[in-house]
C-alpha cells in the first residue's frame, strides 16, 4: 500500500514538475532576463536602501568625491582589458574563450596600476574638476580597477555559459556588501576616506562563484605565445574599435560631474552624485543584466538564426519601455518631494535635478542593453562615429555654460536636453545595425 502510494505521490509531482522544462525552453530569454533581472533588482535594493542613510551620514560634499572617484573608475574600467573581455561571449569556441579571458586578465594589472597615476595626476594639478578629491583617492584606485576588472571577465565567461543565476548572486553581494561597509565606515566618522574604502571592497565581493566555475577551463587552456598573439590579432577589432568607442560613450556619460565640479563646487557634484546614485542605479544593475541576456541571446541568433535577430530587438526594446516608462514618469512629476522625504530637507536640489534628467536616464535604460548589438554584428565603426559626436555635443555645452554664465540648472537642462536627443538617434543607429542581419552575410557591416 505504501509503495502504491509513493508511486502515486511521484506520479502527481512528476505532473507537477514535468511542464517546468518545457517552459524554460520555451521562454528561456525570459527566464534568463528573470534571473539576471531579479538578481540585479534585489542588488539595486541594497543601494536604493543605503542612500538615506548615506545621506545623513555623509556630507554633499563627500557624496560628490564618491562620485567623482566612480566616474574616473567608470571610464578607466572600460580600457581595462581594451575590450578583449567582451569578445568572451561571441568566442567561436572554448578554447578561444580561455585564452581571451586570460589576455584579458593579463592586460588588466599594468592597467590597474596606470589609471592610479593617471587619477594622481588628475588631482595634483586640479584638471577637470578632480582636484577636489583627496590624494589617498589615487591609491585606492588601483584596486578598483582591478577589482572591476577581474569581475567583468568573470561574468562575460559566466554569460557565454549561460551561468545567470551566478552573475546575480555576484551582483547581490557586491552591491549588499558595498551598502554595508560604507554605512558601518559612515558611523565612525571616516567621510570620504570611508565611502571609499567601502567602494574598494564591495568592488572585490562576489567574484569567488564565478571564479571557481571559470578557472579549471580558462587554466586547462592556458595560452601560449604564439596563442596570445593569434587571440589577439583575430579580435582586434576590439581594442581598435570598441574601445575608443566605449571610452567615448562612457566619457559623454560621465563627464557632466566634473564638469559641474568645475563650475559650480563639490557640492553640486554631491547633489547630482546623489542622482546619478538613485536614478542611474537600475540602468547600471537592472538594464545591464538585461544587457548581458540580450547579449547572449542575440550572439546565438547571430550565429544560427540571424532573421531572428531583428524580431528580437524589437521585442526587447518594447519591453525596456514598459519596465523604464512607469519610474520616469514618476520621478519626473514627484521628483522633489520624494527627495526631500527619502533623503532630508538639504538635498530639495537633488530633487530638482532629478525630474529634469528624468527622460534622459528613460532614454538610457532602453538604449543601453540594445547597444551590445554593435559587439555581436561587429558596428563599432559606426557607434565610434556617433559616440565623438555625443561627447562632443557635451563639451559644448559646457563651454556654452562657461562662456555666457548658465546657472546650474540651465546646464543640466541643456546636457539633459542634448544626452536624450542623443539616445533617440543612437537607437536608430541601432535599429540599422539590426537590420543587417537580414542581409546576406557578406554584406553585413563590412560595407559600415
Amino acid at each position: 500500500m505504501s509503495i502504491q502510494t509513493s508511486s502515486s505521490a511521484q506520479d502527481v509531482t512528476g505532473r507537477i514538475l514535468d511542464p517546468w522544462p518545457k517552459v524554460r525552453r520555451s521562454f528561456s530569454f525570459a527566464v534568463n532576463v528573470a534571473m539576471l533581472s531579479g538578481g540585479a533588482a534585489l542588488a539595486h535594493c541594497f543601494t536604493i536602501a543605503a542612500a538615506p542613510l548615506l545621506t545623513r551620514l555623509y556630507l554633499p560634499h563627500d557624496i560628490g568625491n564618491l562620485g567623482l572617484f566612480n566616474t574616473f573608475l567608470a571610464v578607466t574600467a572600460v580600457v581595462a582589458s581594451l575590450q578583449y573581455d567582451v569578445a568572451i561571449v561571441s568566442a567561436s569556441d572554448e578554447k578561444e574563450a580561455a585564452h581571451l579571458a586570460t589576455v584579458s586578465m593579463l592586460l588588466v594589472l599594468p592597467m590597474s596600476l596606470s589609471g592610479g597615476l593617471l587619477l594622481y595626476v588628475m588631482i595634483h594639478f586640479s584638471l577637470v574638476g578632480f582636484g577636489v578629491l583627496p590624494a589617498y583617492a589615487a591609491g585606492l584606485m588601483v584596486p578598483t580597477i582591478f577589482f572591476a576588472g577581474l569581475f567583468s571577465i568573470l561574468r562575460y565567461w559566466s554569460l557565454r555559459n549561460e551561468r545567470f543565476g551566478i552573475v546575480s548572486h555576484a551582483l547581490i553581494f557586491q552591491n549588499g556588501g558595498r551598502s554595508v561597509l560604507q554605512i558601518a565606515l559612515g558611523t565612525i566618522g571616516l567621510h570620504s576616506f570611508g565611502l571609499l574604502l567601502g567602494e574598494v571592497f564591495g568592488r572585490g565581493i562576489g567574484m569567488s562563484r564565478m571564479a571557481r566555475k571559470a578557472w579549471p577551463v580558462i587554466r586547462k587552456y592556458a595560452p601560449n605565445v604564439r596563442d596570445a598573439a593569434r587571440v589577439l590579432g583575430s579580435n582586434r577589432q576590439f581594442p581598435l574599435y570598441s574601445t575608443p568607442s566605449s571610452l567615448l560613450n562612457v566619457l559623454g556619460t560621465s563627464l557632466p560631474l566634473p564638469l559641474l565640479v568645475t563650475l559650480y563646487g563639490s557640492d553640486v557634484g554631491g547633489y547630482y552624485s546623489l542622482v546619478w546614485r538613485v536614478l542611474a542605479a537600475p540602468i547600471v544593475l537592472i538594464s545591464a543584466s538585461l544587457a548581458d541576456a540580450f547579449h547572449s541571446r542575440a550572439a546565438l541568433y547571430a550565429r544560427e538564426d540571424p532573421k531572428r535577430l531583428l524580431r528580437f530587438f524589437h521585442s526587447t526594446s518594447a519591453a525596456l519601455l514598459a519596465m523604464g516608462i512607469t519610474p520616469a514618469l514618476t520621478v519626473f512629476f514627484f521628483g522633489e518631494p520624494i527627495f526631500m522625504f527619502a533623503f532630508g530637507i538639504k538635498w530639495k536640489l537633488a530633487g530638482t535635478i532629478a525630474v529634469i534628467v528624468a527622460p534622459w536616464f528613460l532614454t538610457s535604460f532602453i538604449v543601453s542593453p540594445l547597444s551590445r548589438l554593435v559587439y555581436v554584428l561587429h558596428g563599432q565603426r559606426l557607434k565610434l562615429i556617433y559616440d565623438v559626436l555625443i561627447l562632443g555635443g557635451n563639451l559644448l555645452v559646457f563651454v556654452a555654460a562657461r562662456q555666457l554664465g548658465w546657472t546650474m540648472l540651465h546646464m543640466v537642462t541643456m546636457m539633459s536636453g542634448v544626452n536624450t536627443a542623443s539616445k533617440v538617434v543612437y537607437y536608430l543607429v541601432l535599429l540599422r545595425i539590426a537590420g543587417t542581419a537580414m542581409r546576406p552575410s557578406s554584406m553585413r557591416l563590412k560595407t559600415v
